[in-house]
């Protein structure tokens, strides 16, 4: 059984956003399966890594649509996506700069708080900006049409 998953639920009303949401939790199940006494160093700081790059293209494909729906709490929705990217950041330099054994965060508590962060911010946060989305032909096309090249380089 999976560490976590997905129910329709969590359903924001564009798949595209769903799916993404869905990729999240197949990195957070993929870090369940790799955290352990014997947890490999690397695989952990490649799925850390790979954890906040995909977060960072969610989440700007995300605030994309939510800005062209004139979702109204846009501003506290993006700092709750820094403060994820923020932790995220932190606990991946902290594994970087250990010496000897993996650092406590990297573990259980680590796993804890993905699941609990994500189900929180998809089931409550997320869910305030469906009414906004759901079933708009043009905000699914934005979504669709969104490029990753958005999130790491500008023209």
């Amino acid at each position: 059984m999976a560490y976590m998953e997905w129910t329709e639920a969590m359903s924001v009303g564009l798949p595209e956003l769903d799916d993404d949401h869905k990729v999240l939790i197949r990195i957070i199940n993929q870090l369940a399966r790799n955290v352990g006494d014997q947890a490999d160093e690397e695989v952990l700081r490649s799925s850390l890594v790979g954890l906040m790059r995909y977060a960072e293209f969610h989440f700007a494909r995300e605030e994309k649509v939510m800005s062209a729906s004139d979702y109204v709490e846009i501003a506290g929705h993006k700092h709750e996506h820094v403060g994820f990217i923020d932790k995220i950041r932190d606990i991946t330099r902290e594994l970087e700069d250990a010496e000897d054994a993996m650092p406590e965060t990297i573990n259980e508590s680590l796993l804890a708080f993905l699941k609990e962060w994500l189900n929180h911010h998809i089931l409550i946060v997320d869910m305030s900006y469906r009414p906004y989305v759901e079933g708009k032909a043009r905000l699914r096309k934005i979504a669709q049409d969104f490029d990753a090249a958005e999130v790491w380089w500008s023209a």
